[in-house]
């Protein structure tokens, strides 16, 4: 049952009218053609839980959530996967003995409905069980609570441990809210001497063409009307813990082809908030020319630690790993490019 594959997964998700589910317990009201309530997850004296019924899913503005009816009964009913995921194919009327179609199988029904006609799909959609499986456990970083990062946030951008591997695991998720890859980041403190690499992708994902965590932060994003790149999911949730929650990451200092037109296609003032090795001034490095492309189109900014406040370039520090105060005086102090 836990095994089905990416196609049912999304099947069972349409069939269930997650309105008319979520309405038996949450108070909601219609405003335009989304419907409002109060998220059951923590105090909301104001309305932040929506849920369209066109696209069938839910968003909290104020705690992150979201997801399908699946995602639902995880969030407010605190099911495992497996568990709702067998209430979910309950809800939807489908047969449990009906589900555990292969992926094999799914991919013969799109031959025969000429849906694989030399098509190459950008990413490979995993199924949610990839991801939920008993062998990532639900708990927060220690260390990254230590830096600052606390476990209600880790838990929002589903921070998992993979013990087996000794490696701090998060989902990666396409444009569309697909599962299509796990990254993991090791636990060793000294992983350069044992060889170890830092970050490990599980799954082979294709293209870079997403923000690592704007599936959470893009209505923030939209909201201020301005993102800021920084280098690493950790910087990320740093932000958002204090507040700065209208940022994601390119995961490498550097933006591809495809992340940049993402970035351009939001339409909002764009902050470069690199770590401190990295130099703008480098006019052979891809940073500063992408800088100059995009400040063709948009307001570009950038955070320089000019005064030494994360180290230096050898430290190679986040702007948001020295502390709070720190992070507020770069990004008050950040600089336009014209």
């Amino acid at each position: 049952m836990s095994g089905v594959d990416s196609n049912t997964f999304q099947e069972i998700n349409d069939r269930v009218d997650l309105l008319k589910y979520a309405s038996q317990t949450i108070d909601m009201e219609k405003r335009g053609e989304d419907w409002w309530g109060r998220c059951p997850k923590h105090i909301d004296k104001t309305p932040s839980f929506s849920i369209t019924p066109s696209k069938n899913y839910y968003y909290c503005f104020s705690c992150g959530r979201h997801g399908g009816i699946v995602k639902f009964l995880m969030d407010f009913e605190d099911l495992s996967y497996s568990q709702a995921l067998k209430k979910a194919a309950r809800l939807a009327d489908m047969n449990e003995n009906t589900l555990c179609r292969s992926e094999v199988y799914s991919f013969m029904v799109n031959m025969k409905n000429g849906l694989a006609k030399k098509i190459v799909p950008k990413h490979r959609i995993l199924s949610q069980y990839d991801f939920y499986n008993s062998r990532y456990v639900r708990k927060s970083a220690k260390e990254w609570e230590e830096e600052g990062i606390p476990p209600e946030v880790q838990d929002l951008f589903e921070i998992r441990i993979d013990k087996r591997g000794n490696r701090i695991v998060y989902p990666v998720y396409d444009n569309d809210g697909h599962l299509i890859n796990i990254k993991g980041r090791t636990r060793y403190p000294n992983y350069k001497e044992l060889k170890i690499p830092k970050y490990v992708s599980y799954f082979r994902s294709g293209v870079v063409d997403y923000m690592q965590g704007m599936n959470i932060t893009l209505p923030y994003i939209k909201e201020k009307n301005e993102i800021i790149i920084f280098e690493s999911i950790k910087s990320v949730m740093k932000a958002y813990s204090w507040g700065y929650r209208n940022s994601a990451s390119a995961e490498k200092h550097s933006l591809t082809d495809e992340q940049f037109k993402l970035v351009l296609s939001l339409r909002v003032n764009v902050v470069f908030a690199y770590d401190s090795d990295v130099d703008y001034r480098d006019r052979d490095s891809k940073v500063w020319k992408d800088i100059q492309k995009m400040k063709k189109f948009t307001n570009v900014y950038i955070i320089e630690d000019r005064g030494k406040l994360l180290g230096g370039k050898d430290a190679k520090n986040s702007p948001v790993d020295v502390s709070r105060e720190v992070w507020e005086e770069l990004y008050r102090n950040k600089r336009k490019i014209t």
